[in-house]
């Protein structure tokens, strides 16, 4: 394992990357003005369940603050209060409200029960951060969503690190499908422990296996 390529070092270069060039996409705000935490500050957070941030966030809270408040994590940069939404609320926050689809997602809290933080990218797809088990790196997995047929969901990213360095173009990741990194030399042992940890398996699920989980 390249530990340059994992973690704190990897959010590093995705700080690095949007200090001289913002972010490469305009799904993704531009922070003109970060709003950096302070060690303390940092020091004294917790996700829900009283649970210690994962390396990545910390270092990037480090930096900017007040992104993470844009996409809907907590109402204050200053003094962050994590929300506690399930995925079905989630989903809702993300999509939007009103859509069957969009319902059916708080059908999968039976196997998804931990909180989610919603992220940027997609259309018909959604991507958040899942606290349910760390992996070896104490990084938590990010999860996508998509209603283009039935409601689905699967590990997309080992964890937070790695979805920012492809946000920010420092990764040249190939996605075949949404679950390419399973496969991937550097990150498909961390994507492994996730898919087992959250038992959406290597290629995760829709609403018909869920239904079938549930016989």
């Amino acid at each position: 394992m390249n530990e340059s390529m994992h973690g704190a070092a990897l959010i590093d270069q995705v700080i690095e990357r949007v200090r001289q060039e913002g972010w490469p996409t305009a799904d993704a705000p531009d922070i003109t003005e970060p709003v950096p935490l302070a060690p303390e500050v940092i020091d004294r957070l917790r996700l829900p369940g009283r649970r210690a941030l994962p390396p990545s966030l910390r270092r990037w809270l480090a930096f900017d603050s007040s992104w993470l408040a844009d996409v809907g994590w907590y109402e204050d940069a200053g003094e962050p209060v994590f929300g506690d939404r399930g995925l079905g609320a989630t989903a809702e926050w993300m999509y939007g409200s009103g859509g069957v689809m969009v319902d059916m997602f708080a059908d999968f809290e039976k196997l998804l029960p931990a909180v989610c933080l919603p992220l940027v990218g997609g259309s018909d797809s959604r991507r958040l951060l899942y606290l349910g088990e760390p992996d070896s790196m104490g990084e938590y997995p990010v999860l996508v969503t998509d209603i283009d047929d039935l409601p689905y969901v699967a590990v997309m990213y080992p964890g937070l690190d790695v979805y920012l360095a492809d946000l920010a173009d420092v990764l040249d990741l190939d996605f075949d499908t949404y679950t390419s990194l399973a496969d991937d030399p550097e990150y498909g042992a961390r994507m492994r422990e996730h898919a087992e940890n959250t038992q959406l398996g290597s290629d995760g699920i829709d609403f018909q296996d869920l239904y079938e989980l549930d016989q």
